[in-house]
């Protein structure tokens, strides 16, 4: 096959049809809820956030239109986050639509700017993600058939960058450590063994040995590499996404990390495919949908 001839099969399979919608759909449900339950756990912690950061208006109108729950934040926490969990649950219930999806990742971006100071990866991973929802909602449906080709173009196109995003933060991440001589020796775990932020002291004193460390280390570097690769072969790509659930098990109770472990294991529902999800039972599915 001629590269001419790719490309145009490539396009074709683009503008054909939506790919995996109802895994689509359940994705931008598990953000959402992901969100509510950030708001909720947070609430209370929102109060001493705010009087560290001040949050002032840009000149522009367009500025100000960007960040004005933040700027409603500012001035009272408690009818930001009431407003925010409306508008979560409202999304929730409703399907991809341009304006829940654009409403949403409005939200996300200024939960984003609120929690600046405190910020981590998990909180940019977040509004990335939502920045890939927009044109990956199937409502309202096209009807003339240039634009209906370009609407199914840009939800493929989305589905798929959604998707490279979280494979190159695991290639990044697994690239930087296997350049990193505390990784490759196994020094890197024995940092975390001394950190406060461990969940329990019995876990702390189990990782001292030195052989695991060294062992925990290099599957964690290998795991990362591999998952690039191995995510996009069906007989890999469910094993690859069970090991990556307990990969963040792992870090979310041994690295007090939640946030971080929780966004990434709601980003593999971007790797199912709509096959997967009708294997469950019909309650499930429609309890999930």
């Amino acid at each position: 096959m001629t590269l001419g001839n790719s490309v145009h099969t490539t396009i074709l399979d683009l503008v054909q049809d939506f790919k995996q919608p109802a895994t689509a759909r359940l994705f931008f449900r598990g953000l959402i809820l992901l969100t509510f339950m950030k708001i909720i756990m947070l609430w209370s912690f929102s109060h001493s956030v705010m009087n560290h950061h001040n949050i002032t208006l840009p000149g522009s109108w367009i500025g100000k239109a960007i960040l004005a729950p933040a700027f409603l934040a500012d001035s009272n926490v408690d009818i930001f986050f009431g407003f925010s969990l409306i508008l979560l649950v409202f999304a929730f219930f409703a399907r991809p639509h341009y304006v829940t999806t654009i409403l949403f990742f409005w939200l996300t971006f200024n939960l984003y700017v609120v929690y600046l100071p405190f910020v981590n990866g998990a909180d940019y991973v977040l509004f990335m993600l939502a920045l890939w929802c927009i044109p990956m909602s199937t409502r309202p449906a096209f009807k003339s058939e240039t634009a209906s080709a370009l609407q199914k173009a840009c939800y493929n196109a989305a589905l798929i960058l959604a998707k490279l995003q979280i494979v190159f933060i695991y290639l990044v991440s697994g690239w930087d450590k296997l350049m990193s001589k505390s990784w490759r020796s196994g020094e890197a775990f024995d940092y975390i063994t001394h950190l406060k932020i461990l969940y329990d002291p019995f876990l702390s004193s189990a990782l001292e040995n030195p052989l695991l460390q060294f062992i925990l280390s290099w599957a964690t570097i290998l795991f990362e590499l591999v998952f690039a690769v191995l995510i996009w072969f069906d007989k890999t790509r469910i094993p690859i996404l069970i090991v990556g659930l307990f990969f963040h098990l792992f870090i979310w109770i041994v690295m007090s990390l939640p946030d971080f472990a929780s966004i990434m294991m709601v980003s593999y529902i971007l790797f199912l495919k709509d096959t997967d999800y009708q294997r469950l039972p019909r309650g499930i599915r429609r309890w999930l949908l």
